[in-house]
């Protein structure tokens, strides 16, 4: 913004909204109803959304000389969630990781992959000082107890009902949330239901011409007895650690399981023409599982009948599928980790069952007459404990073994011998296999082509001994956003898109876990502002002379004056500027805002990556995302910068500035770029946002950014995310 748009942004900040409240609001807010400059914030809080974590992690003896595991860190189960952190530790010691995770964020998943790949995987609560112990050899199961949904029985809710009895029927629009006990039918003509409470639900039936929503919520318990919910149109969720269907289960619309469920009989996913079950918890079936759509397993299911997978149906097992009787795929199964049947699998004529990367079909009994496949470089292997029997059609393919100890009883195929072996492969266990296969004789053959001390297996660049792993902010794929005001020390708007910027920072590891290259990938998302503003951020924590050279940065305007390692010249630590002017980077349809004016057509955004190499390999808290300082240089005045709250500008600010207008900072005790109210003029957030439209406050945007703010950020901590009776939609840029 412009110093002489001030007075017509005061106003608007102050604007009042009576028009009526949009469906996805929560109607006990009103919008514009908290005016940010009333806002009480404690000056001890920062504005972050952000946790440093600092993670201690201990690994038993080793097995061998020399050995190393690998540590991955994830912010969901591995099978589904974003690699965030790596390391390497020597085994019998203690290995230290440093990373930044939402403030959100409950639990991390901490995996250790030992040389010859057995893995454990174990759940901790995001804590900021916090441990993983893998002292002794057992197997950690990953299954979730519960996970978070976000949502709650209040929220954006229409009605509630607290120890009720009696049938309930919900209509399109309604939001209903179920606390207390509740007990009685339930008929869904369209709607939201949200159950935090214990619920006895003799009918839950839902209109087949309606969209209907049910959520069972973190720490509800559930029990169901019949049910008509076969519309495709109706999407269940279920976050409870005891959601309990006591009949048959009929599916026709789409099911997220997060807790866990228990089907007392037959559990059916019926084909229609979109809907599918998503297993990211435990699922226990006590009679049979029939899937006729599309089911994804990505952590546990247990059968106590038998699965049929019916034909043209979708089946991907990604963790562990337990199954007590027969396993059935009448069509193509693809198992990427570890199915156990304890009585026979049948292998029709028109069936594929695909075996991917050392996968494992351990079963009882084999009737095999159509094809199983193996893919990947890792063989998988199918292990039968009792008899099999081979027809003629049938035929292996790719990567693949077929291990009987007792002997094949029949084979009337032309199956090469070669695939019926049971030496020479190795699957070792892992907390979705934990029955693994084969056994190491003798140390494993470590391939280490770079000869850093870590296996290829391990090491994310086997050819560059200077160069062994990655850890990320905020994740390997996710983006971090910086909005900015650029009017300092002026107030601004708050709509916190003057500068929208995207993150995403990697850190470069050698084999002694120091810190040798640093990679800033950045996207400019927005420009809300007539001002020609540049990018960069400091590393507080490392020298420029640290620093061997940058490159990836973008000048044209000539303000900025480089060293020969090219950070910025004149500055005793790290500065390095992203680019001086986004516009040579960017693609604009036409106007003076770049994406903030929703009528107006979107513009291109402009992309760079940002690569730091040391001059010698750094201890990592030198340059730990606490340490990353990023800034704006206002419309090109190099003396102007912005920061984040209580960071400091670099040596080529002009001091003076500080404690000026509406900035009340003060050096000598650490407080910086914080308005009398204490505000700030830059925020951080650990996901790509969802910023403000053009010169509206984050307060009407985000139902609960003030909530958060004047809390000192304990309530409502993902006040960010883009969830129901959160958001107003209306006013956020898309």
């Amino acid at each position: 913004m412009t110093f002489s748009n001030k007075w017509c942004i005061a106003g608007a900040i102050l604007f009042m909204v009576t028009s009526c409240i949009p469906s996805d609001l929560d109607p006990a807010k009103k919008v514009g109803s908290t005016d940010i400059q009333n806002l009480k914030v404690n000056e001890s809080f920062d504005f972050r959304s952000t946790r440093d974590v600092q993670l201690n992690v201990r690994v038993g003896t080793s097995s061998y000389a020399d050995e190393r595991a690998r540590i991955n860190v994830y912010n969901d189960l591995p099978t589904i969630g974003q690699l965030v952190a790596t390391g390497i530790a020597s085994l019998g010691k203690s290995f230290k990781l440093e990373f930044r995770i939402p403030a959100s964020l409950t639990d991390l998943y901490v995996e250790k992959i030992d040389a010859n790949g057995a893995s454990e995987v174990k759940k901790i609560h995001a804590g900021t000082s916090i441990s993983a112990d893998f002292l002794t050899a057992a197997q950690v199961v990953s299954a979730r107890q519960q996970a978070g949904s976000g949502l709650d029985c209040t929220t954006g809710v229409t009605k509630a009902y607290s120890n009720h009895k009696g049938d309930l029927t919900i209509k399109a629009g309604d939001v209903i949330a179920l606390t207390g006990t509740y007990s009685g039918k339930i008929t869904m003509n369209g709607g939201t239901l949200r159950i935090c409470g214990t619920a006895t639900i003799p009918n839950l039936i839902t209109n087949k011409s309606a969209a209907c929503k049910i959520y069972f919520l973190e720490g509800s318990t559930v029990t169901i007895s019949a049910t008509d919910i076969l519309a495709p149109t109706t999407s269940i969720y279920n976050y409870s650690n005891a959601l309990s269907f006591t009949q048959n289960l009929a599916t026709g619309g789409s099911y997220e399981n997060y807790g866990k469920m228990t089907v007392n009989g037959n559990f059916t996913i019926n084909n229609n023409t979109s809907n599918t079950y998503l297993n990211n918890g435990e699922l226990i079936v006590k009679q049979a599982l029939i899937n006729n759509r599309h089911l994804v397993n990505n952590n546990y299911i247990m059968v106590e009948g038998y699965y049929e997978a019916g034909g043209e149906s979708f089946n991907e097992n990604n963790c562990r599928l337990i199954i007590d009787g027969n396993f059935i795929p009448s069509y193509t199964f693809t198992n990427n980790s570890y199915i156990k049947v304890g009585s026979e699998t049948r292998i029709s004529g028109k069936s594929n069952l695909v075996l991917n990367s050392g996968a494992m079909l351990s079963t009882s009994k084999l009737v095999y007459e159509g094809t199983i496949t193996g893919k990947g470089t890792t063989k998988s292997v199918v292990k039968v404990a009792g008899t099999t029997s081979i027809g003629g059609a049938a035929s292996m393919e790719g990567s693949a073994n077929l291990c009987d100890a007792n002997g094949i009883e029949q084979n009337s195929s032309r199956i090469a011998s070669s695939y019926f072996s049971c030496g020479g492969t190795y699957l070792p266990t892992s907390s979705c296999n934990p029955e693994g296969f084969g056994t190491l004789q003798a140390a494993p053959t470590i391939i280490d082509t770079d000869k850093d001390g870590v296996a290829d297996s391990q090491d994310d660049y086997p050819n560059d001994p200077t160069r062994a792993y990655n850890t990320y902010y905020p994740s390997a794929t996710g983006w971090a956003t910086y909005g900015f005001e650029d009017l300092w020390p002026a107030q601004g708007d708050y709509d916190f898109n003057d500068l929208v910027i995207n993150s995403r920072i990697t850190r470069v590891f050698n084999a002694d876990n120091k810190l040798v290259e640093m990679k800033n990938q950045i996207i400019i998302r927005a420009i809300g502002a007539s001002y020609d503003n540049g990018f960069g951020f400091q590393l507080d924590g490392v020298s420029s002379s640290e620093v061997a050279s940058v490159t990836g940065y973008s000048h044209t305007k000539g303000y900025v004056q480089l060293a020969p390692n090219k950070t910025e010249a004149g500055q005793s630590k790290a500065v390095i500027v992203a680019y001086d002017t986004p516009e040579p980077l960017i693609k604009r349809v036409g106007g003076s805002m770049f994406n903030t004016v929703k009528e107006s057509p979107a513009g291109t955004p402009g992309q760079l990556e940002l690569v730091v190499r040391f001059a010698t390999p750094l201890d990592p808290a030198k340059a730990s995302q606490e340490k990353i300082n990023p800034f704006i240089i206002v419309d090109g005045k190099r003396e102007v910068e912005v920061h984040l709250a209580n960071y400091a500008p670099t040596g080529k600010a002009n001091a003076s500035l500080l404690g000026t207008l509406e900035d009340t900072s003060k050096p000598g005790s650490g407080r910086y770029y914080r308005s009398a109210s204490n505000l700030p003029w830059a925020i951080e957030l650990p996901v790509e946002f969802n910023y403000p439209a053009e010169k509206v406050p984050v307060t009407e945007a985000y139902l609960f950014f003030a909530d958060w703010a004047q809390s000192g950020g304990q309530l409502r901590t993902d006040w960010y995310l883009n969830k129901a009776g959160y958001t107003n939609n209306q006013k956020t840029f898309k």
